[in-house]
């Protein structure tokens, strides 16, 4: 690993035959799968609780599965798009070696995240309300709130692993 994935000028650069495109995939194999395996994590983590609930019975598949659509909408994929600017500013202060401001962008987007927490954990919480409002099954609405109510604090992990995933691979 010590050695650059790209080609310097002054070396001689290798034809992209059989041999030199596998040494090129390996070298990007040992940094990618990490960030695979932790992406498939998070993305299992809601998807394992839909296939439990399917053993339940119809009346919790379908409230879990409208929670699940509904925090993912309005939780998990707005922490992501808004902790999404913080890869640019961790690689950007990495390479100026800048390290304070590393942490200070991390720190801060993670005040920030958390306190975009508190707001969506409310709606969360008269999720059932919402629900039964746009024309909803009130049965579906209320396992539905109860789930999304049981993935509060999972919101809040969420807030700081965004935060802290730049941090670390920059």
């Amino acid at each position: 690993m010590e050695e650059s994935l790209l080609c310097r000028s002054e070396e001689k650069k290798e034809r992209w035959d059989g041999s030199g495109f596998l040494k090129e995939l390996k070298k990007l194999s040992y940094i990618g799968a990490p960030m695979v395996a932790v992406s498939v994590s998070e993305y299992l983590l809601r998807v394992v609780s839909v296939m439990m609930a399917g053993h339940l019975g119809q009346l919790s598949l379908s409230g879990i599965a409208m929670a699940v659509s509904f925090t993912n909408v309005t939780g998990f994929s707005l922490l992501f798009g808004l902790a999404g600017a913080l890869e640019t500013l961790c690689g950007q202060a990495y390479g100026a070696k800048q390290y304070h401001k590393l942490g200070t962008y991390t720190y801060c987007e993670m005040i920030f995240l958390v306190s975009i927490c508190v707001p969506i954990s409310i709606l969360w919480i008269f999720l059932d309300k919402v629900l039964i409002f746009v024309g909803q099954d009130p049965l579906i609405s209320i396992v539905a709130c109860r789930f999304a109510i049981g993935l509060i604090p999972a919101l809040f992990g969420y807030a700081v692993l965004q935060s802290l995933i730049p941090y670390l691979q920059s």
